[in-house]
């Protein structure tokens, strides 16, 4: 596993700095909104927040959303997707949509998605260990419908 490390910066002090990873705990969903309705460099910095708090797994990429790219669902989306891209996993922020942190397997077709995982507060490290199990068990073999129903059963959906 290697962190997530994209390139940000610091915008001024219109908003919070995010060197202190707690800051994303305290967010309300209003909160990740107006990030969102900031602009482009504004939402860059705070996915980039997201990414800099998790972990990859190795061979795996991993991308932010920074316009609509994703759908634009969500105030921050960063997707995980293993080296041969029949899935991914979306971490997604609270916002209008949903009041909570959630992680969602999406099969490269779309659809059926699933919710794998529902967090009221940011848990970086529980969300590290879902993208971590998610992995071993792909490199092991199994099927996605295996995938979700393991994790479902670890009490992860």
């Amino acid at each position: 596993m290697t962190e997530c490390r994209p390139a940000g910066r610091h915008l001024g002090d219109t908003h919070a700095h995010y060197s202190d990873p707690d800051v994303l705990k305290t967010m309300s969903c209003d909160e990740f909104e107006d990030w969102r309705d900031s602009g482009e460099d504004f939402r860059r910095e705070l996915t980039h927040a997201v990414m800099r708090d998790l972990s990859c797994p190795e061979n795996w990429d991993v991308n932010g959303e920074y316009r609509n790219e994703f759908g634009g669902f969500f105030p921050v989306q960063v997707r995980f997707t293993p080296s041969h891209g029949n899935f991914h996993l979306a971490v997604c922020s609270p916002g209008a949509i949903s009041p909570v942190w959630m992680v969602v397997f999406v099969p490269a077709s779309g659809r059926p998605f699933s919710v794998i995982r529902a967090l009221s507060g940011w848990q970086p490290e529980l969300v590290s260990h879902t993208i971590s199990l998610t992995a071993r068990l792909d490199a092991d073999g199994y099927s996605q419908a295996s995938i979700i129903s393991i994790l479902a059963a670890e009490g992860a959906a």
